[in-house]
């Protein structure tokens, strides 16, 4: 891929609780997520380099012992996302809290970003992860992956992965909060999958335009770095110029021009 073209380049993972109670947003997403993103790819102003990835976490033993997180990698090809969502399963849990760090730390460490890729996770879950003082959690002192709320987000943040989160019951609104906002990214909480589901593509939908700003922004940077000039030939404010710079810094892309 060339420098420049890596501009379109996004990379997006799901990391999705697949425990038994979140049956019903998976079956929904079974059904709508991929549709939904091939909409969104369709109807984009510039046309995006999307791969999806998707990391599904459990927990731990003795809670569950089918598997803690199970990467499933990048691809661009829609059908094979289609099929690596359907063949999601479900089951166990144990207690309330869920290993949601693992599944985190998954998706930063062992799916294959690309380097100048716009890299966005989308954390979908019912339950907080351990130790964040959820009553009834079997392992209250702490996540047995040894790892933090703090850890977790500045492994994201290493990484230039910004985390959107979806909290699909109040107790995990809070962490799942902390964690969104610690990378730059928002929380949504719903009551209801067809929110979900609408709420992702809400999320997806912003991040396009963004990257359609990035690309005329790049364009004029290689002549132009006064933001009051890049803002008047951007029909845009200073903050989103200063925003989107940052963005694209954060990218390595200024540095290829």
């Amino acid at each position: 891929m060339k420098e420049l073209e890596a501009i379109n380049a996004l990379d997006l993972a799901f990391v999705v609780d697949t425990t038994g109670s979140m049956s019903g947003l998976i079956e929904t997403a079974k059904d709508q997520m991929v549709a939904m993103l091939t909409r969104l790819t369709q109807t984009a102003q510039v046309a995006i380099d999307m791969r999806l990835g998707v990391v599904e976490y459990r927990d731990h033993p003795p809670q569950e012992r089918s598997f803690v997180y199970n990467v499933h990698p990048f691809t661009g090809k829609m059908k094979d996302a289609q099929r690596m969502i359907n063949e999601l399963g479900l089951g166990g849990g144990g207690d309330l809290p869920e290993a949601v760090f693992d599944g985190i730390l998954g998706a930063c460490r062992e799916l294959e970003w690309r380097e100048h890729a716009r890299r966005l996770l989308v954390l979908v879950g019912d339950a907080p992860p351990h130790g964040v003082g959820t009553k009834g959690d079997s392992f209250a002192k702490g996540c047995p992956c040894g790892e933090t709320i703090e850890s977790v987000t500045a492994a994201a943040e290493e990484a230039s992965i910004t985390i959107y989160a979806l909290g699909m019951r109040q107790e995990a609104n809070d962490s799942f909060t902390r964690i969104s906002q610690a990378t730059g990214g928002e929380f949504f909480a719903t009551a209801r999958n067809e929110d979900a589901i609408a709420r992702l593509q809400a999320i997806l939908v912003k991040e396009f335009s963004q990257i359609d700003f990035d690309r005329r922004l790049l364009a004029l940077w290689q002549t132009q770095h006064s933001l009051d000039v890049l803002a008047e030939q951007l029909a845009s404010s200073r903050p989103a110029v200063a925003v989107a710079i940052s963005r694209l810094g954060a990218r390595g892309l200024l540095q290829i021009i």
